[in-house]
């Protein structure tokens, strides 16, 4: 049976570290469409917290 470092192709003797392994990562900007989807997502979040907030104020007011 293969050892665990043969199964992998192009293993080393020490493993990587993680930080090593996100260095060698090129950086990729975002798409403009990834940048539409964030910002309706969060357009999309806090709008429903507001009506979240309405509704919770309006229909279940706490009265002292």
């Amino acid at each position: 049976m293969a050892s665990r470092e043969d199964r992998f192709e192009g293993s080393t003797s020490e493993p990587a570290s993680i930080g090593e392994e996100i260095a060698k990562i090129p950086y990729e900007p975002l798409l403009p469409i990834e940048k539409r989807l964030i910002v309706w997502s969060l357009v999309l979040g806090a709008a429903l917290m507001g009506i979240l907030f309405w509704v919770s104020q309006s229909f279940f007011a706490v009265t002292s």
